[in-house]
């Protein structure tokens, strides 16, 4: 399996692993030239070996989709709200975690329906 990485960027923000408990992360989020940091809480999603429009993947970790956010993620502003979250996440979370994780089920209507839009629309110029 692909584990999740400890340290990421994306969007120009800067990610570094603070806590990992069962599938519970607690990241710092930061961006070069800000001052200040933010922290995200995570419930990690896992992904089977899968092949999606036509590309193979592995299995894998992830962080949740943006649709999932307040339901397997949250954005805290400083950091003792950000490890009382995590340790809240934790304590509600199962022992056994070998099954995959699923999106939630409204996520992939919600691609569905943006693709729809799409082709309705036409290519975009």
């Amino acid at each position: 399996m692909k584990m999740f990485n400890s340290h990421f960027t994306y969007d120009q923000f800067q990610f570094h692993q603070l806590a990992r408990e069962k599938d519970v992360l607690l990241l710092e989020k930061s961006k070069p030239h800000f001052s200040r940091k933010t922290y995200e809480v995570a419930i990690i999603q896992r992904h089977p070996a899968q092949v999606i429009h036509g590309r193979r993947y592995a299995e894998r970790e992830s962080m949740p989709p943006s649709e999932a956010w307040g339901v397997s993620g949250w954005s805290l502003a400083d950091l003792q709200a950000a490890q009382a979250k995590f340790r809240q996440v934790v304590k509600s979370r199962p022992n056994d975690l070998s099954s995959p994780t699923p999106f939630p089920a409204d996520a992939s209507e919600a691609s569905q329906r943006l693709n729809d839009a799409k082709t309705r629309s036409g290519p975009s110029n």
